[in-house]
C-alpha cells in the first residue's frame, strides 16, 4: 500500500531529505518541495496540497489534516506537534 503525500512529506522532514531546521522550527519553501517531489510536486501537489494542509492566520492549534503554518509567499513551516505525532505513530523510511 503506498503512503499518503502527508506521510512522505514528513518522513522526508524527519529524515533531511525537505526542509531546514532553523531557530522557529522546520521550514519548507515551496522550491524545496516541488523539487523533492518532482513534476508532480509542482503540477498537482503545489497548488492543492500546501494550501489544504496550511492553518489559518491567527490560529495555532494543529489538526490531523492542517500542520502548516504560511510564514510568506512560499514559505512554510511545519507545526512540532505533527513531527511528533508522525514519529510515534508512522514508521519512517
Amino acid at each position: 500500500m503506498e503512503k499518503k503525500l502527508k506521510h512522505k512529506f514528513l518522513d522526508a522532514v524527519i529524515t533531511g531529505k525537505l526542509g531546514r531546521h532553523t531557530d522557529n522550527g522546520i521550514i519548507v519553501t515551496t522550491k524545496e518541495f516541488t523539487q523533492f517531489f518532482g513534476e508532480a510536486g509542482k503540477k498537482d501537489y503545489l497548488r492543492s496540497y500546501l494550501p489544504s494542509v496550511t492553518i489559518e492566520a491567527g490560529r495555532h492549534a494543529m489538526q490531523h489534516n492542517k500542520y502548516l503554518f504560511k510564514m510568506a509567499h512560499g514559505i512554510f513551516r511545519i507545526h512540532p506537534d505533527a513531527i511528533r505525532h508522525h514519529r510515534l505513530n508512522h514508521k519512517t523510511e
